[in-house]
C-alpha cells in the first residue's frame, strides 16, 4: 500500500471517529483526555489515563485513545520529557524536600527527577487538554456549520 493509500486511509477513520455518537461536544471533550493523557510522563499508561480522563469528561473513548496515540510517541516523548522536567524544575521548590529519607538507591537517584518530570507533566496535561477542547470545538462547530449548508450555498 503506497504512503497516500495509507494517509486516505488513516483521514477515512479520523473522520469516521470525529462523526461518532454524542455529538461535537463528546467528541471534543475526547480530544481533550486524549491529549492530556499523552502529555503525562506515565510510559505504557497513556491509554489508561486516557480512558479514564475520558470518563471523567464524559468524553468519546475512541476519540481519547486514538489522538493519545497520535500525541503520544516515543518522537513527541523525546520533545516531552526534557520540556515537562524543565518546566518542573522551574516550578518546584528547592528548598522542600519530597523525597523520603531512606530507601534503594536507585530510587532514591530518580525520584528527584521523576518529581519534577510529573509536575511539568502534569502542568502541560492541563495546558494540552484545554488547548485540544477549545481547537477541537471550533474546528467541529466549523465542521458542523459546512455540512448544515446545501451544495451552493
Amino acid at each position: 500500500m503506497s504512503a497516500r493509500g495509507i494517509l486516505q486511509r488513516a483521514r477515512t477513520g479520523w473522520e469516521n471517529l470525529l462523526a461518532s455518537p454524542g455529538g461535537a461536544q463528546r467528541v471534543a471533550r475526547g480530544i481533550a483526555a486524549g491529549a492530556a493523557a499523552a502529555m503525562l510522563p506515565a510510559f505504557g499508561l497513556h491509554l489508561i489515563f486516557a480512558g479514564a480522563f475520558a470518563l471523567l469528561l464524559r468524553g468519546s473513548l475512541p476519540v481519547a485513545a486514538a489522538t493519545c496515540l497520535a500525541l503520544g510517541n516515543p518522537l513527541t516523548h523525546a520533545v516531552l520529557l526534557p520540556t515537562e522536567y524543565a518546566l518542573g524544575r522551574l516550578i518546584m521548590p528547592t528548598h522542600v524536600e519530597f523525597l523520603p529519607d531512606h530507601g534503594p538507591g536507585w530510587l532514591m537517584a530518580i525520584l528527584p527527577a521523576f518529581e519534577e518530570t510529573a509536575v511539568g507533566g502534569l502542568i502541560l496535561a492541563v495546558l494540552a487538554g484545554a488547548l485540544a477542547w477549545w481547537m477541537a470545538r471550533l474546528s467541529l462547530r466549523h465542521r458542523e456549520g459546512f455540512e448544515g449548508r446545501k451544495p451552493g450555498e
